[in-house]
C-alpha cells in the first residue's frame, strides 16, 4: 500500500484581500513497509532537540526557529550553532527517506480569468489524485490519501465535504476534464498536521515548491526546493514539469523565472 499524505502552501483568497498568487497542494508518497521507520527518525530529531518526539514541525516554525530571527516559532532555539545543526538534521533526512514527491501550482489570477467562480483548491486537488493513479499504475499498487482538511494559514476553514465529494467522483466517474483513479482506494482520510508525522514532513517539502513561485526564483536560488525537494519529485527520465509537478494555467509559464 502506498500512503499519499497532502498539505497546501498559500491560500485561496483573493489577491485584493491580501491572498497570496499562488497555492500549492503537495503529496508525499510513503510505502506502508517504510513508515515506521521514517517516523522513528523523524521522531529521533526531535527528541535530540527538544526532548519531546511529539512536538510539531513544519516549515515555518523550522525556518523561525533561527535565533537571528524576530518571528517567533513554537520550535524557537536561543542558539545558532543548535539552530545549524538542526537545519543540517532535517535536510539530511528529507533528502535520504524513500519517498515520492508530487506537487502542484496554481496561479491564482491565471486560474480565475478561466473560472472566476471556482475554488482553485479543488482543481489542484484533481490533478494531485490523477499524478498519484498514474503512480500507483506504474507500481501496480493501490494507495490512500490522508489531508488535514483544514484550509488557510490564520482563519482555518473546514474543507472535508468537498474533499470528500471530488475524492468519491474521482474514484467511480470519468468525464472529458479528469481521469478516473480506481487504485486510489478508500474516502480520503483526514487528520490534523500537528498528529500526523507524515502530514509534517509533506509540508517541509511543499513550502519551498510555494517559495520558488511565490517570490519568483529559479529552481537553485532556494536551497530548500533544489537541494531537497526537487530531487523528490517524480519523473520520467529527466522530466519533472508535468509529471511530478504540475503548473495550472499553462500559458502563465512565460511570466516566471522558474520556467525560463
Amino acid at each position: 500500500m502506498q500512503i499519499m499524505y497532502i498539505d497546501e502552501s498559500g491560500d485561496t483568497i483573493s489577491l485584493s484581500q491580501k491572498g497570496k498568487k499562488f497555492l500549492v497542494l503537495t503529496g508525499c508518497v510513503i510505502n506502508e513497509s517504510d513508515k515506521v521507520a521514517i517516523e522513528s527518525s523523524f521522531r529521533d530529531i526531535k527528541l535530540s532537540y527538544y526532548q519531546n518526539p511529539e512536538v510539531e514541525f513544519k516549515s515555518n516554525f523550522l525556518r523561525y526557529a533561527n535565533p537571528d530571527l524576530a518571528q517567533s516559532s513554537p520550535i524557537k532555539l536561543n542558539d545558532r550553532q543548535k539552530y545549524d545543526e538542526l537545519e543540517v538534521d532535517v535536510a539530511t533526512f528529507l533528502k535520504k527517506i524513500p519517498v515520492t514527491v508530487f506537487s502542484v501550482v496554481i496561479d491564482k489570477v491565471g486560474y480565475w480569468k478561466q473560472y472566476p467562480s471556482q475554488n482553485p483548491y479543488e482543481i489542484a486537488y484533481i490533478f494531485l489524485m490523477e499524478r498519484f493513479q498514474m503512480y500507483l499504475k506504474e507500481q501496480n499498487a493501490f494507495g490512500i490519501c490522508i489531508i488535514d482538511p483544514r484550509e488557510g494559514q490564520v482563519e482555518k476553514s473546514y474543507i472535508g465535504p468537498e474533499l470528500d465529494r471530488i475524492h468519491s467522483l474521482l474514484r467511480w466517474n470519468e468525464n472529458g476534464f479528469w481521469q478516473k483513479c480506481p487504485n486510489i482506494i478508500e474516502r480520503v482520510l483526514f487528520s490534523t498536521s500537528d498528529k500526523t508525522v507524515g502530514i509534517q514532513i509533506t509540508d517541509l517539502y511543499c513550502y519551498p515548491v510555494y517559495h520558488v513561485f511565490e517570490y519568483n526564483k529559479k529552481k537553485e536560488d532556494y536551497w530548500r526546493y533544489h537541494d531537497v525537494t526537487h530531487p523528490k519529485l517524480h519523473r520520467k527520465g529527466n522530466i519533472v514539469d508535468g509529471i511530478g509537478l504540475k503548473f495550472f494555467p499553462e500559458v502563465t509559464k512565460k511570466d516566471l523565472t522558474y520556467f525560463q
